[in-house]
């Protein structure tokens, strides 16, 4: 989180005060030449400004190959709080050979990033030269349409030249447009569908004010306008310093997956009428529900948003491709109109009076209509495990699905402390409402990820272990076994067991019983077992195994591993 807020200082620094600084091709100099098979990229520094060395590359397209990058030897490191960590620098001059074949005309391609002392730091920077040491222009991405499956003889055609002629180019109204209508089709995407309930149920709330009406579809829209301007402006501070991220690139985080598991998780129990937190928000916390029902409006349009993103609709693809080469300003113009797009129905239904009165009054059937559309947002639920189980594996499953069973637990009417008659009553339940409350928010988003310690089981692993003198450990487990899971959760794993297992050279080693598996069958056979959990530790220089009891302790095992 500090870097986060670094990067942003930097950013508005950068901004603010660019003038001062020099432009970086003045900064960076880089001159490229070829001698037989060698290729050699100098760089010549302004004073008080140095490079990256791990942040330099080249690539070979073509043809061309390269094969070795040798540096200079004046580089310096020194500590840099864009990374927080010493770096490898260069000032004054960064020289670069590699070994490299091709003919003249291939071409490489030269990534570089450096900074300032005085504080700027330059986004990555790329160049492209041919294998004779010139400089080649990069062209901006065009957007191409391939008619040559229906015109025999045709020629791919670039929409950017045929513009030049005809008007009808990417330019940035017709991207604007695009961006417009990949937003209002989003809303048909099956991916986002299931938030179309909460939507709905939005629109039954309006009521018959048209002044009201007016200001829920006016709130939800800035809601989802908002929500885009976000996270457009997160993804492009990230690009901006160096690291390639596309749209939806917030899912690839398994904390931000798991809370939204945690969070529509909790919808759908509110909407089924499981726990009733209020109804402007649908039960997105009751301290949101308390205020006006505009910030409901505006709140399901932030999580419409949050839901959308990892969607693209048609003519979203162009309309992003064309933005993220922009400057920010015309990049969040169009995604502001993608948001637009998406609140665009929302919008119409409650500026015009006709539209508005084609939705149906509010009444008794809201009660099951809320209840059906709880469904939909079950699957959400559903949809956001298996991508964090394609995140994080499969133990995320069982991790996760306990944290929401002790949510579930916690939402559960019987522990409402408005139910119990004395003062004792009331504070034993809200004690218990709490600790289910915090062991659940552990579970589902304790998702730290190790390398793994353990090697699969073999006789001969043990072995070979054994006779290089060292302990070794094995676990006989399977996925289906409770047991097994809970003691690797509590006694075999963690910072304190893998410590542990360094300072005394214990092999870990697992057997998986979770399928068939004739050799982890003889092994537990000549243990006299039936089945898993199994443990068996061979202390240095033993062959005979001692067998520990099926429920382990952190303490066990490092009684059992120090031999104390």
């Amino acid at each position: 989180m500090r870097k986060v807020w670094f990067f942003i200082g930097m950013l508005a620094s950068s901004l603010l005060f660019a003038d001062e600084f020099l432009d970086v091709d003045d900064a960076f100099s880089v001159n490229v030449q070829r001698v037989g098979d060698s290729l050699t990229v100098e760089f010549d520094i302004a004073p008080d400004y140095y490079l990256y060395r791990d942040r330099y590359s080249i690539r070979a397209q073509g043809a061309a190959d390269v094969t070795s990058t040798q540096f200079g030897d004046n580089v310096l490191i020194k500590y840099d709080p864009n990374f927080d960590e010493d770096m490898a620098v260069f000032y004054d001059v960064m020289s670069v050979r590699h070994a490299v074949s091709g003919a003249q005309e291939e071409l490489v391609q030269l990534t570089y990033q450096g900074c300032a002392d005085a504080g700027l730091c330059y986004p990555p920077q790329k160049r492209l030269f041919d294998l004779n040491g010139n400089p080649v222009a990069i062209e901006p991405t065009t957007l191409s349409l391939d008619l040559s499956s229906e015109l025999s003889g045709a020629e791919t055609l670039d929409l950017n030249e045929a513009s030049n002629e005809s008007g009808v180019g990417l330019t940035l109204i017709s991207a604007t447009l695009f961006a417009l209508i990949g937003g209002l089709i989003l809303n048909l995407m099956p991916c986002v569908f299931p938030v179309l309930s909460l939507k709905v149920m939005q629109m039954t709330q309006f009521g018959d004010s048209p002044a009201h009406t007016r200001l829920h579809g006016l709130a939800y829209t800035v809601g989802v306008v908002v929500s885009f301007l976000v996270v457009a402006s997160v993804l492009l501070l990230i690009r901006y310093f160096g690291d390639w991220v596309g749209w939806g690139f917030q899912l690839q985080s398994p904390y931000f997956v798991a809370a939204l598991v945690l969070l529509f998780f909790v919808m759908s129990l509110t909407m089924f009428g499981f726990v009733e937190f209020g109804q402007s928000m649908m039960g997105i916390g009751q301290g949101l529900t308390e205020k006006s029902g505009m910030a409901g409006s505006f709140f399901t349009g932030v999580l419409a948003t949050v839901v959308a993103t990892p969607c693209t609709a048609p003519f979203m693809g162009s309309a992003i491709g064309f933005a993220l080469l922009q400057p920010a300003y015309v990049s969040l113009l169009i995604f502001a109109a993608m948001g637009l797009g998406l609140s665009l129905p929302v919008l119409l239904i409650s500026l015009i009076p006709k539209l508005a009165g084609w939705m149906p009054k509010p009444g008794a059937w809201m009660t099951t209509f809320r209840q059906l559309m709880a469904f939909p947002l079950f699957a959400t639920a559903l949809w956001l495990l298996w991508v964090l189980i394609e995140l994080q594996g499969t133990n995320a499953l069982l991790q996760v699905g306990l944290g929401l069973i002790l949510l579930t637990m916690a939402l559960w009417p019987a522990l409402s402390s408005s139910s119990a008659g004395s003062t004792g009553g009331r504070w034993f339940k809200r004690t218990v409402r709490v600790a289910l409350v915090v062991t659940a928010g552990f579970m589902v988003f304790d998702q730290r990820q190790s390398e793994s310690l353990w090697q699969e089981y073999s006789p001969e692993l043990v072995q070979a272990s054994l006779s290089e003198g060292r302990s070794v450990f094995v676990d006989v487990t399977a996925a289906w076994c409770i047991t097994c899971k809970a003691n690797e959760r509590v006694a075999l794993s963690g910072e304190r067991f893998e410590s542990l297992v360094e300072r005394e050279d214990v092999v870990l080693i697992k057997a998986d019983w979770t399928n068939p598996s004739p050799s982890v069958d003889q092994l537990i056979a000549g243990f006299n077992r039936d089945g898993v959990p199994l443990y068996a530790f061979y202390e240095k220089g033993s062959p005979v195994p001692e067998i520990l009891p099926q429920i382990l302790t952190a303490n066990l095992i490092e009684e059992v591993f120090t031999g104390s």
